[in-house]
């Protein structure tokens, strides 16, 4: 593996990702300033079933050893972006600082708070997959449903934390991971490469995760020229743009929002589609 010429490739992908998000003329201001989301559900305690977090997968390691764990972790996960777990593994071995902002910030909503206390998990047991396809077309759970069933996609597929000792923190990075589809449904995101590596740009933005940066940086590493180039002149200024404009996204509990009209839900969070700014890209 020419490791160099990637190391090249990734410089150019993070340089003009910088360009992008120091240019103050960005087509962001087309939408306007970033949006405050005003819950009219945050008062309520959601009646759907969830699952309680218990952090008792976690395995104990040492300064050491999680060390080389994200050492091992980053420099396999460059020869192997396919491989999940070793994503996870480097996301869990080096967002503690970025978890504790994003826990900080989550308090700063009443929303935020309630998703800390009562720690739900978006899993099969708490979400039907089946009976949200029963809602009406429109809805954000119908989209998440059919989103979810036309990729052949579970809720539970999302890795378990097993490298944060800290259990709130430990939580944070799950629900991080388990929201991920729920935010592929609101900003169209295509599924594709450059589709995720956009999404990625976005997490990032918003959750100043390492792990999010690191996967934005390597993952055009493969890529053909055109294909990083609609990267960066797409993904990345549209990512800047939707995070330009958009509330919060961790201190939103979608679990209460499934039959919300889906268009009205993505006005009220400030949410800009990917169709919206780039048209249909792909």
């Amino acid at each position: 593996v020419d490791l160099g010429g990637k190391g090249a490739i990734a410089m150019e992908v993070i340089r003009t990702f910088r360009r992008v998000l120091g240019n103050r003329r960005s087509k962001s201001r087309i939408f306007g300033t970033k949006r405050c989301f005003n819950s009219t559900e945050s008062g309520k305690r959601s009646k759907m079933p969830h699952s309680v977090w218990k952090n008792e997968n976690y395995v104990p390691t040492g300064l050491f050893q999680r060390g080389l764990l994200a050492v091992g972790s980053a420099f396999m996960g460059i020869l192997n972006p396919e491989r999940a777990d070793l994503i996870a593994t480097l996301g869990e071995t080096t967002g503690s600082l970025a978890l504790s902002q994003l826990k900080s910030r989550m308090e700063t909503t009443h929303e935020g708070r309630m998703i800390l206390e009562e720690k739900p998990r978006i899993s099969e047991q708490s979400i039907s997959l089946q009976d949200l396809s029963n809602l009406p077309s429109n809805s954000f759970g119908y989209a998440y449903a059919e989103f979810m069933l036309s990729h052949g996609y579970s809720p539970d597929e999302r890795p378990i934390v097993r490298h944060i000792e800290d259990p709130e923190l430990a939580y944070v990075m799950q629900r991080y991971r388990e929201v991920h589809d729920f935010w592929h449904v609101l900003t169209g995101a295509p599924t594709t490469v450059e589709g995720e590596i956009g999404q990625k740009m976005l997490e990032f933005l918003q959750t100043g995760l390492p792990m999010a940066a690191l996967s934005s940086a390597i993952g055009p590493l493969r890529l053909s020229h055109s294909e990083r180039m609609k990267i960066l002149t797409g993904y990345a200024p549209w990512a800047y743009a939707c995070h330009n404009s958009c509330t919060f996204l961790m201190g939103v509990r979608y679990e209460n929002y499934l039959e919300e009209d889906l268009t009205d839900f993505r006005n009220q969070l400030g949410v800009i589609t990917v169709k919206e700014y780039l048209g249909d890209i792909e």
